[in-house]
């Protein structure tokens, strides 16, 4: 508790430093909450349909303005036998058999165009006319950085503030590795897809320790919508 507090005195204290950013992407001041607000806005509801094929690549037609940023992970499946309600036999649904895993490289006007990924890949050409999207289960992810004690700290709240999301799961099996590095008061998060090691997100932040503040969350909103609108590829 006594190190919580000396914390929190030195996030208020040091907070005016000011933040040197050129080579990331999106940059603001907030708290931990922030920060796993500002990692949902990366995992948006996506689905769509397998429109073209080309070698190695898709191009899937989004049903929604997605918001998707290049090195996020979608599914290819197809849709299997429907299932029932055991009592009322209404259908609820269909089962799902995925066939492929695929890689988000750009985003542009509705079209997700996407690499095929995986150990075992399919013939490309089968995949049209196939569904798309990103999965509404629990995300897994992992949080790692450095060994100093603020490190250690950040991570646990971190990974702890992540779960109450209620998007992603701390797991030792991640599709996601969560990297922290701690500057007092200035924390860089880097978010990679473990499939590939594509960066899927930079952040560098000012913590601050009021609850209040969803600075963070609304400007990354902001920065992604106007990415999507203006067609440009993430790196």
């Amino acid at each position: 508790m006594r190190y919580k507090q000396l914390l929190l005195i030195l996030f208020i204290f040091l907070l005016p430093i000011c933040i040197h950013a050129e080579k990331l992407q999106e940059n603001g001041t907030g708290n931990i909450a922030d920060i796993a607000k500002a990692i949902v806005t990366y995992f948006p509801k996506a689905r769509g349909k397998v429109s073209s094929v080309d070698a190695s690549d898709i191009v899937i037609q989004s049903e929604n303005e997605t918001g998707l940023s290049a090195g996020i992970l979608l599914s290819v499946y197809r849709e299997g036998e429907p299932f029932y309600h055991p009592d009322t036999k209404v259908l609820l649904g269909h089962f799902e058999d995925k066939i492929a895993g695929v890689e988000v490289v750009n985003v542009s006007d509705g079209q997700i165009t996407a690499r095929v990924i995986g150990e075992t890949i399919p013939a490309v050409a089968s995949l049209a006319g196939s569904l798309v999207r990103l999965t509404a289960a629990s995300i897994p992810m992992r949080v790692s950085g450095g060994a100093g004690e603020e490190n250690r700290f950040l991570i646990h709240e971190l990974g702890l503030a992540l779960e109450e999301t209620g998007r992603f799961a701390i797991s030792k099996d991640p599709l996601y590795d969560i990297t922290v590095i701690t500057l007092l008061p200035l924390v860089k998060i880097q978010m990679k897809n473990v499939k590939t090691g594509k960066i899927v997100a930079d952040i560098e932040t000012s913590l601050q320790a009021v609850d209040e503040s969803d600075s963070i969350f609304e400007s990354l909103q902001q920065k992604l919508f106007e990415k999507q609108q203006k067609g440009i590829v993430l790196k």
